[in-house]
C-alpha cells in the first residue's frame, strides 16, 4: 500500500479498536512496521496485488504489519469477542481501501519485555 493508504488504514484500525474497547475493561495498543520484501507475508500479498493489477507497477507500495495487542480479563477476550473485532476490521478496511490483507490472532498468557526485546 502507499503511504497515504497506510495512513487511512491505520486511522480506520485505530477507530475500530477504540470503539471495540470503549465499554470494556480492556487496554489496547497498536504499532505499525514495514515488512521486509524477503518475508513470506510480503511475497504473498505482493503476488495477490500483482494478480489483481496485472498492468500496473507497484511503485512506492509496501507491505506493513499493523499489530494490535489487547490486554484484559480472559472473559472479555473470548474467541467470539475477537472474531467480532476481526469482522469489523475487515469490513471497515475493505469499505475504504481495496488493499490486500491478512488477519492473524494469537493468544498469550503473558509477555515479558526483556525476554522479547528483539521483537520490539
Amino acid at each position: 500500500m502507499t503511504p497515504e493508504t497506510l495512513d487511512r488504514v491505520v486511522a480506520t484500525v485505530r477507530r475500530v479498536v477504540d470503539e471495540h474497547v470503549a465499554d470494556r475493561d480492556l487496554f489496547a495498543w497498536r504499532f505499525t512496521l514495514p515488512v521486509d520484501a524477503d518475508q513470506p507475508t510480503h511475497a504473498v500479498l505482493e503476488t495477490q496485488w500483482r494478480l489483481d493489477n496485472p498492468d500496473e507497477d507497484p511503485g512506492d507500495r509496501r507491505t506493513y504489519e499493523i499489530a494490535l495487542s489487547l490486554v484484559g480479563d480472559a472473559k472479555l477476550l473470548t474467541e467470539t469477542n475477537l472474531a467480532q473485532l476481526e469482522r469489523r476490521l475487515m469490513l471497515c478496511i475493505s469499505a475504504q481501501d481495496a488493499v490486500p490483507y491478512e488477519i492473524h490472532t494469537l493468544h498469550r498468557e503473558s509477555f515479558d519485555l526483556e525476554e522479547n526485546r528483539e521483537l520490539i
